[in-house]
């Protein structure tokens, strides 16, 4: 036990904490092998299980979709189905990718299916556009329709015109009472067959029985005119006879055409897109849609018993987690025990020392217990002890000098607060907007003097990006022009959206855009709130634009609500007041900077003036022209003796 108490803290803990990893380690290990087949079947049933049955059922309900949408067009022949139709598809196929990708992990069962789901859909997305350009024409659509529009009216043409040709010529003729008993008799055939032809025509069109039980009868009229026709052609003429006959051949030719229409228009090939659709397209469809019942019936059945198996492993492991915790925390609760007795002993009773000469008491010792490094730190605490009491009175001296400095410290920090940042202003009058109108990002715009819309601050939450204000981030996206023309294509733009707020000084809600943004390329953007901020003269200073409103409870986008727009643009009006107060005081204190710097030099102008205008000031200037006059006099006595004595000096040597 001595040699413990001798021990340095470092080895006590290596010793105790030793022991507990050691059983930590045992605990882990036992663990380990208890839930790792418990977080395979977890892992299998995130990664394959679910996300296969999930697939398979969107991919299901995506196929009746298209379906759905391909009878629809063919059935009213809306543009509306057929963009269903292209939308739903797309989804389909995405789903069929995720389906391929996870293929290499499923049972050889479901590999087939996946392959063979894939080869029927290649198959399938041939016929909905043939499908699609076979509806939209009438004469391909509609053999009955075709045969009338053909071959059925040119024939009846040919007849009606050569019976008015023959009534005509008739009506030239004498006035007896055979010629108008065969005046009448052509009159009739021409009525009846006028009629008939009518009624054949909306049996083809429409494929109501009433035209049908229509043209029977007009037939019968008809067929009856004909004979009489027929009975009376001997009074004809020679050329009439010629007409006649003519009326007669294209008359023959024309009657077979109405019962081979009939015949088409009561088989089901009537309309040739809805016959390929029933043989063809819902076959292929049927199929599909059983590949992906089985697949996630399959699935669910897969999910249930791995959901089983990992609870029956996961109880397993946490009895041997229980078990092997309960061994863990005796054993801890003893070597706890232990190094409380040589560690946190000494600790708290240096401790108290501590305490007592933070309440004053600087004469307490602490007492040196043990070897290690608790016993050298109280024995460094000895030390500081009696140094805190030599600096102590150094402390007082210097608290005098504190409470001065705080007289001036004090009212420099509240003048430091009254300043407004203008990055924290800008920034919290996005993040506030944020918040009020629950949006996912947001933007906020400055309008410059050139006319452009800088960008100042950029929030997404989807995206974790933090631009401009307080976030230290520079905003790499280039400045937007107010006036720049754009075409009516792109009315929808982004940008022109922000620009035109500008322009008009009107707020744009739009709840159904759908567009993915032009600066973040994956970031589609559903609703839209973009609001202007003018001040109260109406002027615009900017643009604050808010993107994907959530709903609070289930975090989907939707639409920006009316009350919080008319909220937004109340608070946008106290925002632009902010702003411009904050730009007004800037610049006020620009002007006050630039007066003080002005009346500064004027002060020292003036200060210069009225020296130099003094009596002392001339007075001394007097004093030092006298000085330099008499300076330059002794000069140049100096300056002509010297000339003497070079002078005196050269006379001998003349001699």
């Amino acid at each position: 036990m001595k040699r413990l108490k001798n021990l340095q803290i470092g080895a006590k803990l290596t010793i105790g904490f030793g022991i507990l990893v050691l059983l930590m380690f045992v605990s882990v290990g036992v663990s380990y092998l208890s839930s790792k087949r418990a977080t395979q079947n977890m892992n299998r049933i995130d990664e394959i299980r679910v996300p296969t049955a999930l697939a398979a059922s969107r991919a299901q309900a995506n196929l009746l979709r298209m379906i759905g949408n391909v009878r629809g067009y063919l059935a009213l022949g809306d543009q509306k189905y057929r963009e269903g139709y292209l939308e739903y598809s797309q989804k389909f196929e995405t789903d069929l990718i995720q389906l391929d990708t996870l293929s290499p992990y499923l049972d050889l069962e479901n590999q087939g299916r996946v392959r063979d789901l894939k080869s029927i859909y290649e198959s399938w997305t041939a016929l909905p556009e043939g499908l699609f350009a076979l509806h939209d024409d009438q004469l391909q659509r509609e053999p009955a329709y075709r045969l009338l529009a053909t071959e059925g009216l040119s024939r009846a043409h040919q007849v009606m015109n050569s019976i008015n040709s023959l009534i005509d010529s008739q009506g030239e003729r004498e006035p007896t009472a055979d010629n108008m008993t065969l005046l009448w008799k052509m009159a009739r055939f021409q009525g009846s067959f006028t009629a008939m032809v009518s009624a054949l025509r909306g049996y083809v069109t429409t494929r109501y029985q009433e035209y049908h039980t229509e043209y029977e009868m007009y037939f019968r009229q008809n067929r009856d005119a004909w004979e009489l026709l027929q009975n009376a052609r001997m009074g004809l003429t020679v050329s009439q006879q010629e007409v006649f006959r003519s009326i007669e051949q294209e008359y023959n030719t024309f009657l077979p055409l109405p019962d081979q229409m009939f015949t088409i228009l009561e088989s089901d090939r009537w309309r040739e897109d809805w016959y390929i659709f029933a043989q063809k397209a819902v076959p292929y469809a049927d199929i599909m849609q059983q590949l992906l019942a089985e697949m996630t019936e399959d699935q669910e059945t897969y999910l249930a018993n791995d959901v089983m198996t990992g609870q029956q492993e996961l109880g397993q492991a946490s009895r041997h987690v229980l078990t092997n915790g309960i061994i863990s925390l005796l054993l801890g609760i003893a070597m706890s025990l232990i190094l409380q007795r040589h560690i946190a002993g000494p600790v708290r009773r240096l401790t108290e020392k501590a305490d007592a000469i933070r309440a004053g008491a600087l004469d307490t010792r602490a007492e040196v217990e043990s070897g290690d490094e608790i016993g050298i730190l109280a024995e460094t605490f000895n030390n500081m002890t009696s140094q805190l009491r030599q600096t102590l009175n150094q402390v007082r001296k210097e608290k005098k000098r504190a409470d001065d400095l705080l007289e001036v410290v004090i009212p420099l920090g509240v003048q430091l607060t009254s300043e407004k940042d203008f990055n924290r202003l800008l920034e919290k009058m996005l993040v506030e907007a944020q918040t009020f109108c629950h949006a996912d990002a947001g933007t906020l715009y400055l309008r410059s003097e050139e006319d452009y819309l800088k960008f100042e601050i950029v929030r997404n939450t989807t995206k974790n990006l933090a631009l401009g204000g307080t976030s230290g981030q520079a905003i790499p996206f280039a400045p937007l022009p107010i006036y720049r023309r754009i075409s009516p294509e792109d009315s929808s733009e982004l940008s022109y959206i922000v620009t035109q707020a500008v322009r008009e000084g009107i707020s744009s809600n739009i709840a159904q855009y759908h567009q993915t943004s032009t600066i973040l390329d994956d970031y589609v953007i559903d609703s839209l709130l973009t609001i202007p901020l003018k001040n109260t003269a109406g002027q615009v200073r900017g643009v604050m634009q808010l993107l994907n409103a959530q709903d609070p409870e289930t975090h989907e986008i939707i639409p920006f609500d009316q009350n919080l727009q008319q909220m937004m643009e109340s608070f946008s009006l106290l925002a632009v007041a902010a702003l411009e107060a904050y730009i007004r005081e800037q610049n006020l204190r620009q002007e006050i900077q630039q007066l003080r710097i002005e009346i500064d030099e004027a002060k020292r102008q003036k200060q210069v003036r009225e020296i130099v205008e003094t009596e002392t000031f001339q007075s001394l200037q007097a004093k030092a022209a006298e000085m330099r006059r008499r300076r330059d006099k002794r000069a140049l006595k100096k300056d002509y003796k010297t000339m003497e004595d070079n002078t005196t000096k050269a006379q001998p040597q003349e001699s």
